[in-house]
């Protein structure tokens, strides 16, 4: 029963698939963004406004990839020590046998 439970515990690929599909979908607006930025400044479009649209458009860029990059690897963290029988939350203790 506890390798059934285990085994359910694990991430599947498309639970894998979902998470990176989640973290495209946040990453592609943000390279929209930086796209139509650059191609702005290089056509000389470098008025007050625009410069302070653009960088608050990229402080809320880098703030969103931040937050979805580290969720990502907080996930990753967590499977590791579920594919080694260990809570993730506390690693450092051992699995409890009496289920057995």
């Amino acid at each position: 029963m506890a390798a059934r439970l285990m085994e359910a515990m694990v991430a599947t690929k498309e639970e894998l698939q979902r998470r990176l599909q989640r973290i495209l979908r946040w990453f592609l607006p943000v390279m929209v963004i930086m796209l139509i930025s650059t191609v702005l400044s290089l056509v000389g479009v470098d008025s007050e406004p625009w410069l302070w649209t653009r960088t608050i458009l990229f402080g809320i860029a880098v703030l969103v990839m931040g937050v979805q990059i580290t969720r990502f690897s907080l996930w990753q963290r967590d499977e590791y020590w579920r594919e080694r029988g260990r809570d993730p939350k506390h690693p450092e203790r051992f699995p409890s046998t009496d289920a057995e």
